[in-house]
């Protein structure tokens, strides 16, 4: 009776553990100055403002897309600000995304405006995942809003529209999952932080 009690205790631990580092793995920017330095460059300062992302903004988020977050990113998460002398620039988040190939996790830099500015691969195990496939991608992604973006998604949101495939010829695969990705962030940035840019717009002006 005692062994099964223990290793009830055990795998309740083990569950625990393991679900507390997948949650972390969601909104974790690996090195914020790395990031900032391979998007933005040198000269800017940054500032974190941590929200807690509920499961009202997480269904807020499949109003507006046809799909939304994980489950494991409602809890705390953090949007980094981004300064250059003294003045509001932009956003950085950093997000995760379940492939065939492990867990990608992606650096995502915003405008003030929250087109994108540009991305980069913290992790992901696909020979793709290049710098050349990057760039190609991130060409058709820069200065995009989000009405902007969802063209190149079908309406289910499960593959790439007419306009995408032709825009993405090359890697339409992992383009897909980073368009979906970019969605994502911008919908959950501008509803989970949202009384958080209205103060920083307010202070800007």
């Amino acid at each position: 009776m005692n062994n099964k009690i223990n290793a009830i205790i055990l795998l309740w631990i083990i569950e625990t553990f393991t679900l507390s580092s997948a949650n972390a793995a969601f909104c974790s920017l690996r090195d914020p100055i790395s990031a900032i330095q391979m998007i933005y460059e040198q000269g800017y300062q940054f500032r974190s403002v941590v929200t807690t992302v509920t499961e009202e903004d997480r269904q807020t988020v499949r109003q507006q897309l046809p799909f939304t977050i994980h489950q494991s990113e409602v809890g705390k998460h953090t949007l980094y600000v981004l300064y250059k002398d003294d003045k509001h620039v932009g956003f950085l988040q950093a997000r995760s995304e379940w492939a065939k190939w492990g867990l990608v996790e992606i650096a995502w830099a915003m405008n003030v405006d929250r087109s994108i500015k540009g991305f980069y691969f913290q992790r992901c195990r696909s020979p793709e995942c290049n710098d050349n496939t990057i760039q190609r991608i991130n060409k058709v992604l820069k200065g995009k809003t989000l009405q902007q973006l969802k063209v190149l998604l079908s309406e289910n949101g499960e593959m790439l529209s007419a306009e995408g495939k032709k825009a993405f010829s090359q890697t339409p695969q992992l383009a897909l999952l980073t368009l979906r990705s970019a969605l994502k962030t911008l919908a959950i940035t501008d509803i989970s932080w949202k009384k958080d840019i209205e103060q920083i717009a307010a202070v800007n002006h």
